[in-house]
Protein backbone atom coordinates (compact mmCIF):
# COMPACT_ATOMS: atom_id res chain seq x y z
CA UNK A 1 0.00 0.00 0.00
CA UNK A 2 1.10 3.50 -0.92
CA UNK A 3 2.27 5.62 2.20
CA UNK A 4 1.89 8.76 0.73
CA UNK A 5 -2.21 8.03 0.69
CA UNK A 6 -2.98 7.56 4.25
CA UNK A 7 -4.52 10.11 6.41
CA UNK A 8 -2.21 11.50 8.38
CA UNK A 9 -3.31 12.14 11.85
CA UNK A 10 -3.10 15.65 13.55
CA UNK A 11 -1.57 15.30 17.03
CA UNK A 12 -1.54 19.01 18.55
CA UNK A 13 -1.01 17.70 22.21
CA UNK A 14 -3.95 15.59 22.47
CA UNK A 15 -6.78 17.72 22.26
CA UNK A 16 -10.15 16.58 20.61
CA UNK A 17 -9.54 16.55 16.79
CA UNK A 18 -13.39 18.16 16.52
CA UNK A 19 -12.21 20.73 18.58
CA UNK A 20 -8.80 21.54 16.70
CA UNK A 21 -10.80 21.51 13.22
CA UNK A 22 -13.59 23.85 14.87
CA UNK A 23 -10.49 26.54 16.09
CA UNK A 24 -9.52 25.94 12.11
CA UNK A 25 -12.35 26.85 10.88
CA UNK A 26 -12.66 29.68 12.80
CA UNK A 27 -9.21 30.91 12.19
CA UNK A 28 -9.69 30.75 8.39
CA UNK A 29 -13.27 32.85 8.79
CA UNK A 30 -10.98 35.63 10.46
CA UNK A 31 -9.15 36.23 7.13
CA UNK A 32 -12.34 36.67 4.77
CA UNK A 33 -12.42 40.00 3.52
CA UNK A 34 -16.20 40.64 3.19
CA UNK A 35 -16.88 43.35 0.39
CA UNK A 36 -19.10 46.21 1.78
CA UNK A 37 -22.18 46.96 1.54
CA UNK A 38 -21.79 49.12 -1.62
CA UNK A 39 -19.76 46.77 -3.38
CA UNK A 40 -22.55 43.44 -2.73
CA UNK A 41 -25.18 46.01 -3.95
CA UNK A 42 -23.37 47.05 -7.14
CA UNK A 43 -22.32 43.16 -7.56
CA UNK A 44 -26.22 42.23 -7.04
CA UNK A 45 -27.78 45.05 -9.46
CA UNK A 46 -25.25 43.61 -12.10
CA UNK A 47 -26.37 40.13 -11.86
CA UNK A 48 -29.69 40.99 -12.14
CA UNK A 49 -29.38 43.10 -15.09
CA UNK A 50 -27.38 41.08 -17.03
CA UNK A 51 -29.73 37.77 -16.04
CA UNK A 52 -32.72 40.29 -17.14
CA UNK A 53 -30.64 41.01 -20.48
CA UNK A 54 -29.75 37.47 -21.35
CA UNK A 55 -33.19 36.01 -20.37
CA UNK A 56 -34.88 38.91 -23.14
CA UNK A 57 -32.51 37.97 -25.44
CA UNK A 58 -33.64 34.22 -25.17
CA UNK A 59 -36.93 35.17 -25.18
CA UNK A 60 -36.74 37.05 -28.12
CA UNK A 61 -34.83 34.18 -30.16
CA UNK A 62 -37.44 31.61 -29.22
CA UNK A 63 -39.83 33.55 -30.51
CA UNK A 64 -37.65 34.25 -33.64
CA UNK A 65 -37.40 30.64 -33.87
CA UNK A 66 -41.06 29.23 -33.40
CA UNK A 67 -42.55 32.23 -35.27
CA UNK A 68 -39.60 30.57 -38.33
CA UNK A 69 -40.74 26.82 -37.70
CA UNK A 70 -44.55 27.80 -37.34
CA UNK A 71 -44.21 29.21 -41.05
CA UNK A 72 -41.70 25.89 -42.40
CA UNK A 73 -44.20 23.56 -41.20
CA UNK A 74 -47.34 25.91 -42.51
CA UNK A 75 -45.12 25.93 -45.92
CA UNK A 76 -44.49 21.99 -46.25
CA UNK A 77 -48.41 21.56 -45.46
Amino acid sequence: MNEDKKPKKVTDGGADPITSVAQEYKAEFRRIVWPSRQVLFKHTVTVIAVSAIFGAYIALMDGVFGFGLRQFIQLVN
